[in-house]
């Protein structure tokens, strides 16, 4: 029988499939040293008709043994980790089941189960059926230290609107980030203008400014793509929890073949006048 839990560091691309989106991300960014919370992933082959595997929850007990030798008492945050969810093309965002503030073994086996229960909630079929996307998921589980932050935040490398590349745009609340998913607190907005970071927003997240725009390019720049990064402060820390693909950039209509570039870049093309503002024909670099 092949690895059904493994650690963040040792998952490799061949596990990958059977990992989900945000447990193979999650370990690629920690292999790659970026600030993540030590973790481990609970494969979709630890399951077995509906239940964790025996063998599995021994082993998820000897990493979270081995986790608390390292970081002493700790909290830990059940998340999952659907082979559907952070993909580029639906992110899943806040539709599967998370538990934070997980300590005892006992508490661990039953997030476990309440996180793997999820795929078959109602709000996770009507997702689905709104992507158009299968509404059976295959899904695996990630145990990760839980970071107490003071600030908690979401950045998106381009506009997720306008689909502009000049700025980065970010909100953030104060405590954990569960908070802004849910819309329980006010959050906070600041912009970090291309080329360089200039950071614009309130006083108190400016001084993590700087870090966050160079690992979020450094992430958009490695992924090749715009960038739904989930960021957290604790203990004057910054740490990356999640980044995804921004799913609403839509190029074009593939049905109407309509297209519009424009959210590729700062430009708009259009054809507007163009036919009595230059009837001869144009050469190249005119």
């Amino acid at each position: 029988m092949g690895k059904m839990v493994v650690h963040f560091e040792e998952l490799t691309p061949a596990l990958q499939a059977d990992a989900g989106g945000k447990g193979s991300m999650l370990a690629w960014m920690y292999q790659h040293k970026y600030p993540v919370p030590e973790g481990i992933v609970v494969l979709t082959s630890a399951f077995q008709d509906g239940e964790l595997h025996v063998q599995a929850w021994s082993a998820v007990q000897v990493y979270v043994k081995r986790m608390r030798s390292h970081h002493g008492e700790v909290a830990f945050a059940v998340r999952s980790s659907a082979l559907s969810e952070d993909s580029a093309q639906a992110s899943y965002a806040g539709e599967f089941e998370t538990v934070l503030n997980v300590t005892t073994d006992e508490q661990i086996r039953e997030a476990i189960r309440r996180v793997y229960d999820s795929k078959s909630s109602e709000r996770v079929e009507a997702y689905s059926a709104v992507k158009g996307m299968e509404q059976a998921h295959e899904i695996a589980v990630v145990i990760q230290i839980m970071v107490r932050s003071e600030l908690s935040g979401v950045l998106f490398t381009a506009d997720p609107i306008t689909g502009s590349y000049a700025a980065m745009v970010g909100n953030y609340v104060h405590g954990l980030g569960e908070q802004l998913v849910s819309g329980e607190a006010n959050a906070l907005s600041f912009v970090l203008q291309r080329p360089k970071g200039r950071y614009e927003g309130p006083d108190e997240c400016k001084r993590h400014a700087s870090k966050l725009y160079r690992l979020a390019s450094k992430l958009e720049e490695e992924l090749g793509s715009p960038q739904d990064i989930e960021w957290a402060v604790a203990e004057g820390k910054l740490y990356i929890l999640q980044t995804r693909p921004i799913t609403t950039l839509v190029l074009g209509n593939l049905d109407t073949y309509e297209w519009n570039e424009t959210n590729s870049g700062d430009f708009l093309w259009t054809n507007t006048n163009i036919g009595e503002a230059t009837p001869d024909v144009m050469t190249p670099l005119t």
